[in-house]
C-alpha cells in the first residue's frame, strides 16, 4: 500500500514488531473485529466487506489476504494511520489520505498485517471488495476520484483492466436509467439511496450491494428528488 510515510511511532512500532517477531497466527478481522469488519456479500467471485473505523478509534493488529481489492469509500473522512508489520519484524507506518464519498482505489493482491488508527473526528466507512479470481497486475494502485457533480446523468468505465472494470453510473433525472447486462457477473454498489428494478422493484441504501448475474440487466432511479449514484465492478467474460 503506497501511502506517504509519516512520523515515528515508537511505542506502536515496538508492539507491532513484537507481534511480527513472535510468529503469531493470522488474525481474521471478520472473527476478531466484528465491530469494524462485516461481510455483507460473498460468492465464488467476490467478497464484499464493510469496514468502519470510528473517530479516533484504534484498531488492533489483524490480517488481510493477498487478493486484488477494490476499496470503495462511503463517506468523507480524515486521515487514517496504518502500521504495517512485515514478515521480517520491521513495522512500516503509513497514512491513508482523507477520503470522499464516491472515490475508490484498485490495488493488486498483497497480504497485509497491520493496526489502524483513525486520526480524525469523523468515522471512516468503506467497502473492501476482494476479487477472488482476479490476477491484477498493477505496479501502483489506481485511485478513482469522486464525481465533481451529480447534476448530470453519466455512464462511464473509469478503470479498465483485463481482470476487472469499474463503471460509474449517475442517474440525475426523474426517469430510471439502465444498467446494461454484462457477459459475466458484476457487483453494483450504491453510493446514494436509490431504487433498483431487477425481477422485482426494491431499494438500496448507501453502501449496500447487489450482484447481477451474467446477462442480467437492471434499472436504477433516485429516491425522491435526489440522484441515483452507483459504482459497478465488472468481471471479465472469461470469469466463471
Amino acid at each position: 500500500m503506497s501511502y506517504a510515510l509519516k512520523g515515528k511511532w515508537a511505542i506502536v512500532l515496538a508492539a507491532l514488531a513484537g507481534v511480527a517477531a513472535s510468529g503469531a497466527g493470522a488474525q481474521d478481522p471478520l472473527t476478531t473485529l466484528p465491530k469494524n469488519y462485516q461481510k455483507i456479500f460473498e460468492n465464488e467471485n467476490v467478497t464484499a466487506i464493510r469496514a468502519h473505523y470510528g473517530g479516533h478509534e484504534k484498531i488492533p493488529v489483524h490480517d488481510h489476504p493477498a487478493v486484488a481489492t477494490v476499496f470503495v469509500y462511503l463517506n468523507t473522512s480524515g486521515q487514517v494511520r496504518i502500521d504495517h508489520a512485515e514478515a521480517t519484524g520491521k513495522v512500516v507506518p503509513a497514512v491513508r489520505p482523507p477520503t470522499v464519498l464516491g472515490s475508490y482505489r484498485v490495488a493488486a493482491g498483497l497480504a497485509e498485517r497491520h493496526s489502524i488508527e483513525n486520526l480524525g473526528d469523523a468515522d471512516s466507512d468503506f467497502l473492501r471488495v476482494e476479487l477472488k479470481r482476479a490476477n491484477l497486475n498493477l505496479p501502483e494502485p489506481f485511485r478513482g476520484k469522486a464525481t465533481a457533480s451529480l447534476t448530470q446523468s453519466e455512464d462511464v468505465i473509469e478503470f479498465s483492466n483485463p481482470a476487472v472494470d469499474v463503471e460509474r453510473i449517475v442517474c440525475a433525472g426523474p426517469t430510471p436509467c439502465p444498467v446494461k447486462a454484462n457477459a459475466a457477473g458484476s457487483l453494483l454498489i450504491a453510493l446514494s439511496p436509490l431504487d433498483i428494478e431487477l425481477s422485482t422493484g426494491e431499494s438500496m441504501a448507501t453502501g449496500e450491494v447487489r450482484w447481477l448475474a451474467p446477462g442480467e440487466k437492471a434499472r436504477i432511479g433516485a429516491q425522491g428528488a435526489g440522484t441515483a449514484h452507483v459504482l459497478r465492478i465488472l468481471l471479465p467474460a472469461v470469469a466463471k
